[in-house]
């Protein structure tokens, strides 16, 4: 008896312990609107559902969130959210907030302190010595890669001309993958010819168990998670991708180590690192690699699948595209080159307006380190940040009443003079923003021209979407394509 009642009374004072270390959390709460919230569960309901359900409740709620002034409280069990729709609010937070909320805890487990999902301290430093090799003069040597591999595509799509429609999201992620295997690392993987490979099988198994343990609350806790099977399934997954990293990183290093790799001329992501003045261990080579081809492949693949969805169903926009191609390659099916790509300036529009309407990363959460002030309060260290890009992308108040139609043209120069940063924001915001963002625009733009020479792209409106991770059509990305006549 007496046991049990030293439990009660620590657990007493825990909780009375914990409740004041949360003070400031309660109170900004009480300060806050909430909206949509239940006792005790708090908006926990709102996040429970398979992906296209939860994707339809996070849009509702955040329209709740729009109605109400565009700011809210959001409680997730015991986490306070601070979620916003205020372009000036997402700006202090993206320039002030660099923690990455816990959330993200579940891609570390396969990513470690790669640059995505680093802790502040370790990416200040990381981010400096990376940032040089993306620079554009850099990126601009992988044109003939880009090139290469979009012409490889082009021919293996031959197979699906004049045919009923295909997901061509299977293809694109394949040519993505061979380009940036081959930028990242040096490696000619061939996946356009070879996609069912157990490498890429174990990717796909990793993505798809954190995307579940992301969406699901009961798989969150780490010690509930590892008493089900997916906690073997997707340890076993990563350290499968990991040894093919790890060997790679080894084979790389004792070549340099010997002088075997060139003094002149183009050089891999993996190259330059190990060129760079900064003692990376095997294991920071790892994670940094492994975030630069699980960024670099899905993201860039997504915007290129969905910009070919929006042109099949937008035939105007289509022969603009065309027209644009035309004159600048005439009848030629040469690579594009720096100055090609330079004149695309529809295409381009096209690529931003498809990154609008289609965010792939629909969420960026941040944590706040310390207070942060706002326009009308301030939020106290530890407060979760959600800013719902997705959401924003679509807002009417920010983009009118046509918010959700495709209009190119919105991003003409004269059309954009008076937007808020922060009112587009796909490659996030602020310091922490995507090392890749000139990488994407460019292999996103090489790929979409040369495909769009060759082929006309047929599709139906996008009407369903899912949430995992990033986002997705639900019955896939569905074209039918024809040969265009030389």
């Amino acid at each position: 008896m007496l046991v049990f009642t030293l439990i009660f009374f620590c657990a007493i004072l825990y909780y009375i312990r914990f409740r004041r270390m949360r003070k400031p959390l309660y109170e900004i709460s009480e300060v806050l609107p909430s909206v949509g919230d239940l006792p005790v569960l708090g908006h926990t309901h709102w996040f429970i559902g398979g992906p296209e359900k939860l994707l339809s409740n996070i849009k509702q709620l955040a329209n709740l969130v729009d109605s109400s002034g565009g700011q809210a409280q959001i409680w997730i069990g015991p986490l306070l959210y601070y979620v916003t729709l205020n372009p000036d609010d997402v700006q202090k937070i993206l320039e002030n907030c660099l923690e990455k909320d816990v959330s993200y805890k579940f891609l570390q487990t396969w990513l470690g302190d790669g640059l995505f999902v680093a802790p502040v301290d370790l990416w200040k430093v990381h981010r400096k010595v990376l940032l040089p090799i993306f620079h554009n003069r850099i990126i601009e040597e992988f044109l003939p890669t880009f090139g290469e591999q979009a012409a490889v595509l082009v021919k293996l799509l031959e197979e699906q001309a004049g045919k009923p429609e295909f997901d061509i999201y299977k293809y694109i992620t394949s040519c993505m993958l061979d380009i940036v295997f081959e930028t990242a690392i040096g490696e000619k993987m061939d996946v356009q010819h070879n996609p069912d490979t157990p490498y890429l099988r174990a990717r796909s198994c990793v993505m798809s168990i954190i995307s579940m343990r992301l969406f699901k609350a009961w798989l969150q806790p780490d010690v509930l998670f590892n008493l089900t099977q997916y906690a073997k399934i997707q340890r076993e997954n990563i350290d499968f991708t990991h040894k093919f990293t790890d060997e790679v990183i080894k084979k790389k290093k004792e070549q340099h180590k010997k002088g075997e790799l060139l003094k002149e001329g183009k050089k891999d992501l993996l190259e330059l690192l190990l060129n760079r003045d900064f003692n990376f261990t095997n294991e920071q080579l790892r994670e940094h690699i492994d975030s630069i081809t699980i960024a670099g492949n899905d993201t860039t693949a997504l915007v290129i699948a969905y910009a070919l969805l929006l042109l099949g169903s937008h035939d105007d926009a289509q022969d603009k595209v065309v027209e644009e191609l035309k004159s600048i390659f005439g009848e030629s099916d040469r690579i594009p080159t720096k100055e090609d790509l330079s004149k695309m300036d529809y295409l381009e529009r096209v690529i931003k307006e498809t990154m609008r309407l289609y965010t792939v990363v629909p969420i960026i959460g941040r944590k706040t380190q310390k207070e942060l002030k706002l326009k009308n309060f301030t939020l106290p260290a530890g407060v979760g940040c959600a800013v719902a890009t997705f959401v924003m992308h679509r807002s009417k108040n920010l983009w009118g009443p046509d918010a959700d139609s495709f209009d190119p043209d919105r991003f003409l120069p004269e059309n954009s003079v008076n937007r808020h940063p922060c009112a587009f924001i796909p490659f996030s915001f602020g310091s922490r923003n995507c090392i890749g963002r000139h990488f994407g625009m460019m292999v996103m733009k090489s790929v979409l021209a040369t495909i769009l020479r060759s082929y006309k792209i047929k599709s139906k409106t996008i009407n369903r979407l899912k949430i995992e991770i990033l986002l997705f059509p639900v019955p896939g990305h569905m074209v039918s394509i024809e040969k265009r006549n030389p």
